[in-house]
C-alpha cells in the first residue's frame, strides 16, 4: 500500500503540543507517527489523505503563540506494517503483563503512555464474572487485560475497520475467545455492562459519556483515559452531569486515567 507523511513543525516546540497534535491526527485516520526534534512526522495511507481535514485539525488545536507548518511526502509502494512492527515495535505490554500483540499500527500497542498506565491499572483490577465495553478498541489490549481479569464476556468496538480486524487477530494469539468484536461508534452499544473502558479523545469521551451511563449497571464502573491532566475539570464537570463519581485518578508525565462509578442512588 502506498503512503504519504506529513512532516509537521511546531513551532515554538513543545512535548505537550506535540501529543495533543498525535492523538488528533490518529482521531483523522493517520495511523502511525514519528517523533521529531520539532515536531512529528505523521503517516497515512494515500487513499485516505485529505489536506483540508489535515489543516481544519491543526486549526482546530488553539495553544496561543503557537505556529504548525508542515509538507507533505510520499513513501515508496511497500508494506509498511512490516517494515513499523521490525523496526519500531516494542513488545513492552508482552515483556512486562504477558500479553502478545501483532499491533498492525493499530493505536494500542503500549509504547504510547496512555495505553501502558491503562492497560496497568486494569489488571490490577479484578473482573470475575462481569461482561465489560472496550470502546476504541484498536488493538483489543484493554478488552485483553479485562479477559485477563476474569471477566465472562468482552464486547470490543471501534470505528476502524482496520482495528476491528487488527483486535479479532490479537484477541486470538491470547486464546481469548469470550469476545465479540463490533466495527462502529458508540451508537453500536447494545445491552448493560459492568464496567466499560474508553481509552479515546476527550471531545469523544464527554460526547460519549451519556450513552455510557446508559449502558452502565447500576454501581458499574467507567474507565477513562487518553487525555491529558488539564482536561480532569472538563471530564470531571461532564462526569458530574452524567451521575458518575470519581474514585481514582492516575497520573503520569501529564497523561491521565480515570476511574469513575455510577452513582447507585441516582438510578430510577
Amino acid at each position: 500500500m502506498r503512503y504519504i507523511f506529513a512532516d509537521i513543525t511546531i513551532t515554538p516546540y513543545s512535548e505537550a503540543a506535540s501529543d495533543i497534535l498525535t492523538a488528533m491526527l490518529f482521531d483523522v485516520g493517520y495511523d502511525s507517527f514519528e517523533q521529531t526534534d520539532n515536531g512529528i512526522k505523521a503517516y497515512i495511507q494515500r487513499d485516505n489523505f485529505c489536506q483540508s481535514c489535515l489543516d481544519s485539525t491543526l486549526d482546530d488545536i488553539c495553544i496561543p503563540d503557537m505556529e504548525f507548518t508542515y509538507s507533505i511526502h510520499e513513501l515508496e509502494d511497500k508494506d509498511w506494517n512490516e517494515e513499523w512492527e521490525r523496526n519500531s515495535f516494542d513488545p513492552i505490554l508482552e515483556r512486562e503483563f504477558g500479553i502478545h500483540l501483532n499491533p498492525r499500527m493499530a493505536f494500542g500497542s503500549g509504547s504510547h503512555e496512555t495505553t501502558y498506565q491503562i492497560t496497568s491499572l486494569l489488571l490490577s483490577e479484578d473482573f470475575s464474572n462481569q461482561r465489560v465495553l472496550d470502546m476504541g478498541t484498536g488493538t483489543g489490549v484493554l478488552g485483553i487485560a479485562m479477559a485477563m481479569q476474569g471477566a465472562k464476556q468482552v464486547v470490543a468496538i471501534d470505528i476502524d475497520p482496520f482495528s476491528v480486524e487488527n483486535a479479532k487477530e490479537n484477541f486470538a494469539l491470547n486464546n481469548i475467545n469470550n469476545v465479540e468484536i463490533l466495527l462502529g461508534d458508540s451508537s453500536a452499544i447494545q445491552g448493560m455492562f459492568d464496567t466499560i473502558v474508553a481509552n479515546i479523545h476527550k471531545n469523544i469521551i464527554i460526547a460519549d459519556l451519556p450513552t455510557y451511563t446508559q449502558h452502565l449497571s447500576p454501581g458499574g464502573t467507567l474507565f477513562l483515559s487518553g487525555f491529558f491532566t488539564s482536561d480532569i475539570p472538563d471530564i470531571q464537570k461532564a462526569a458530574t452531569v452524567n451521575k458518575l463519581s470519581t474514585t481514582k485518578i492516575v497520573e503520569k508525565n501529564g497523561w491521565v486515567v480515570m476511574k469513575l462509578t455510577l452513582q447507585m442512588d441516582e438510578i430510577q
